[in-house]
């Protein structure tokens, strides 16, 4: 998790640094503030600008906010005090101070998305099982396994489920240090090569299943090229394929890891090998090590080669690990009685479909994963793996080629892995000392049985788990309120529950924006519970919509609901001792989320809440979540959540997470903080005020980050064609679109207009952001008005770039008008039409 602004406080809507302790707070003013932020997003030709006055004569006012309004320094957040000017920042919070150690630590990543997130996770001392070992890594192998799951790309389902689980490095090559009591084959000093969870370590523990020792004459750096590749290939090809002298393979990917051990292997078994690759010097490498026949990958003209080569006849094996329409033109070269072997998980976790009609030739389909393998069958793995293993030893086989990363340069061999740029493997030299951060313990929360703890919004989404969770800190009596009461059947089988275990559980129903029904609440409770220990405000309603569609009640009920409902709480509380008062925000406060005003608005008031109280001496705290995945409005929206997503990057929150930082903020004693996994390039590409200096830290981490990230446009267009430069405007689009609007990039049809593809006005403007972005130009928004096709767009973006950009007629017409108030008639239009084209 991000904690972005922990400790901060907002005066009057305005955000500030941590010494704002004698601002002024006014809550229910503030919530003016959070709606302007969206504003800046929606409105972003208003150029908005907020200006924060503390209390000082009506004098000195204007002529402040006179100087404010002649001075603009791109300042859009500004606070006016008696003496000084303040500006708002957003800082992330400092990351604890890393010292090389020997002691154990793992790699891991803070959030999905960038590389930038990876960092050295302390590992905790464990004791052996007797049949494991402890290995000191001294190599490890990167895969694309890792990469797409550090980058969000792979599920949850999708990794843990296998050998390694959810951890990043999955093969080894190091020494022996310990050996469970039961273990023979090995000794402490043994070198030894094999499969581990969390291999980018300095520590790894594993069984026996897959492990073997290091043939002398191999560096370490070469043995860790070993398991990953040559142990899927030989799994798929002799025990699945049963691939056989004479036969013919197709190998997609052929220069890689995997690749070029299918193509030893299937050489080995006297196979005839076809293979595909995707530049012209990964294909004459991958011709070099022994293909025979070798195609691009990069289009599906392999199809029509190989039936011209074996002369209609086909192949009999196909190692497949390219996704999409390549998966038909891989059915369609298959002889009868072929073998359909898939590596690739995305068509798997996508749920791609695929027709039955080429299964009628008795063609048999694999789906492989040698991760499940060491698992799920670990007597066939290790036999598998010793068999390999002879085949080395009688030099059959030998170990790939490879590139070496030190350890310092860990995130520069994942962005090489993420650009294709390798031949073979790419392999990481790992030291005994890694710059951990160290391990820091958190007292953990104790609440007391004898207080009674109010949750609203307590009978459903979050707030329910949040009461579960109250219950498990040691609650004894709880209030949960709902304005119907107990009617959810979810949380009748909760509340039972937790009555069955012991809780009492009170679920009058309440309307916490009516403060008579609240109070009469609190009366009760006065008579017949034990005294308040606390109160967590988690009562929400949503009407999402963009400002031009928004009324008075629209707003008034997201409103009501959190703030007003907020501000009663405080009132009815002000004069207890409570132990927490907590309000769950959002972290679509700190970006302004696009449709969302009313909702900004509404958290924007609680964390001025939080400050007001802070100042008068009362106990309070918010947490400004992110998406939460499992449970609560997002988890019943599938389609809300992924546009959420789409818009702030990065991967949800489960609840369980949100509630282990939420015992720590409690712990702590802090003001609050945001619990959000974004990516900054993400926001950057959706939400306009994210050019702000108020964000200056994350544009400059982008800036220093993007230039390791995939090769720039403008290098990649060097000594293209204009007919590729088009085509390469016309994919990166593709991709774009297929982004935004959450489609599988197949069924994006470049020739149909993209708000026929589903594109509505707000989508418009993030790809627009997104052009800006990938090619450094501005196209006016009449450039995707209806009819605007991807062909269309990239042929306008590929004018602007060349400079020769043919005038857009509409556009044109339309400026002089505004600039000389002239109506043109048709007659007219058309004329002026015919001439700017002569």
């Amino acid at each position: 998790c991000t904690r972005g602004m922990s400790e901060s406080v907002r005066a009057n809507g305005a955000v500030t640094a941590s010494n704002a302790k004698n601002l002024n707070f006014r809550p229910l003013a503030s919530s003016l503030w959070g709606f302007c932020r969206v504003v800046m997003n929606e409105y972003p030709d208003l150029s908005c600008r907020l200006v924060d006055i503390q209390q000082q004569s009506l004098g000195d006012v204007a002529a402040k906010l006179e100087k404010e309004l002649q001075f603009n320094d791109s300042n859009d957040e500004v606070i006016l005090s008696a003496d000084s000017r303040s500006v708002l920042r957003m800082k992330q919070e400092s990351a604890t101070t890393k010292v090389a150690s020997t002691a154990p630590a793992a790699l891991d990543f803070k959030a999905p998305g960038s590389f930038k997130n990876l960092y050295w996770r302390p590992l905790e001392q464990e004791s052996l099982s007797s049949k494991e070992i402890e290995i000191q890594p001294i190599a490890a192998g990167l895969n694309f396994r890792d990469v797409m799951y550090a980058m969000g790309l792979l599920s949850d389902e999708a990794v843990e489920n296998g050998f390694a689980g959810p951890t990043l490095g999955m093969e080894v090559a190091g020494l022996v240090t310990r050996v469970g009591e039961d273990v023979t084959e090995f000794s402490i000093g043994d070198e030894v090569l094999g499969f581990a969870p969390a291999c980018f370590s300095n520590r790894v523990i594993t069984d026996t299943t897959a492990t073997a020792h290091k043939p002398s004459n191999w560096s370490f750096e070469e043995a860790a090229t070993i398991p990953t590749a040559f142990f899927t290939v030989y799994y798929a090809f002799v025990q699945l394929a049963q691939l056989q002298e004479g036969e013919k393979v197709l190998i997609h990917g052929a220069s890689g890891g995997v690749g070029i051990a299918a193509i030893q292997l299937a050489r080995h078994l006297g196979a005839e090998v076809f293979a595909t690759a995707g530049t012209p010097e990964k294909r004459a490498f991958a011709k070099n090590v022994g293909a025979h026949h070798v195609m691009d990958s990069r289009n599906l003209a392999f199809e029509n080669e190989i039936m011209e080569i074996t002369e209609g006849d086909g192949v009999d094996v196909v190692l497949n690990s390219v996704y999409g329409e390549a998966i038909n033109r891989n059915l369609n070269v298959l002889k009868p009685f072929g073998r359909f072997l898939e590596l690739g998980k995305r068509d798997f976790y996508e749920n791609s479909r695929i027709g039955l009609r080429p299964f009628r030739n008795n063609i048999t389909y694999f789906g492989i994963d040698a991760d499940q393998l060491l698992i799920e069958k670990k007597a066939l793995a290790k036999s598998l793996f010793q068999d390999l293993m002879k085949l080395f030893e009688a030099k059959q086989l030998h170990p790939l080629p490879h590139r070496v990363f030190e350890v310092n340069r860990i995130q520069d061999a994942f962005r090489y892995m993420q650009q294709s740029r390798q031949i073979g493997k790419i392999i990481v030299r790992l030291p005994r000392e890694l710059p951990a951060e160290p391990i820091q313990t958190m007292p953990k929360l104790q609440l007391d049985s004898h207080s009674n703890y109010i949750v609203s919004g307590g009978l459903g989404g979050f707030g329910l788990k949040t009461a579960q969770w109250l219950a498990d800190k040691g609650a004894k009596h709880l209030t949960l309120l709902g304005r119907k009461g107990l009617i959810n059947n979810d949380a009748i089988l909760v509340v039972e529950a937790l009555r069955s275990a012991g809780v009492q559980v009170c679920t009058s129903p309440c309307d916490v924006s009516d403060i008579k029904q609240l109070s009469k609440v609190f009366k009760d409770l006065e008579d017949t519970a034990p005294k308040i220990g606390g109160i967590i405000h988690a009562a929400t309603l949503f009407d999402d919509a963009l400002i031009r569609n928004l009324d008075t009640d629209r707003l008034k009920t997201v409103l009501n609901a959190k703030a007003q409902g907020a501000w009663n709480l405080h009132e009815l509380t002000k004069h207890s001792s409570l132990d927490f008062f907590v309000l769950y925000s959002s972290a679509t406060t700190l970006f302004g989320n696009p449709g969302q005003a009313n909702y900004v608005a509404a958290n924007y008031m609680l964390e001025n809440l939080v400050a007001y109280r802070r100042q008068q001496g009362l106990s309070a705290c918010y947490t400004a979540w992110g998406a939460i995945s499992d449970v609560g409005f997002l988890a019943r929206n599938q389609e809300t959540q992924e546009s959420l997503l789409s818009r702030l990057g990065g991967a949800a929150l489960t609840s369980a997470q949100a509630l282990n930082e939420l015992e720590a903020l409690i712990v702590s004693k802090k003001a609050g903080a945001a619990y959000i996994n974004f990516d900054w390039k993400a926001i950057k590409r959706t939400m306009p005020s994210a050019n702000s200096p108020k964000f200056t830290q994350q544009n400059n981490d982008l800036s220093h980050h993007s230039g390791d990230d995939a090769d720039d446009f403008f290098t990649r267009i060097i000594d293209l064609s204009d007919d590729e430069v088009r085509e390469l405007i016309t994919s990166i689009l593709t991709q774009e679109i297929s982004q935004i609007l959450r489609l599988p990039i197949e069924k994006v049809d470049q020739n149909c207009s993209i708000y026929d593809l589903g594109m509505d006005s707000l989508m418009g403007m993030e790809l627009l952001l997104a052009i800006e972005e990938q090619f450094n130009t501005k196209l006016p928004l009449m450039s995707l008005t209806e009819g605007g096709s991807i062909q269309k767009i990239a042929e306008k973006v590929h004018a602007k770039l060349s400079d020769t950009a043919i005038p857009d007629h509409d556009d044109t017409i339309e400026s002089l008008v505004s600039k000389h108030g002239t109506v043109l008639s048709d007659d007219e239009l058309d004329r002026f039409k015919r001439i700017s084209n002569e």
